[in-house]
């Protein structure tokens, strides 16, 4: 059986892994970039 530590490291690493995931994929997909509207006021 494994040991305590080893349990948490690991649950550890899979939350550090999954957090932002949504934030990350957003950006991916739609990009960054502010459009020229945000940027400077356009209407």
């Amino acid at each position: 059986m494994a040991s305590a530590t080893k349990k948490t490291e690991l649950k550890r690493k899979r939350t550090a892994s999954k957090m932002g995931k949504t934030r990350k994929a957003q950006n991916r997909n739609q990009g960054t970039t502010r459009s020229a509207a945000e940027l400077f006021g356009d209407e």
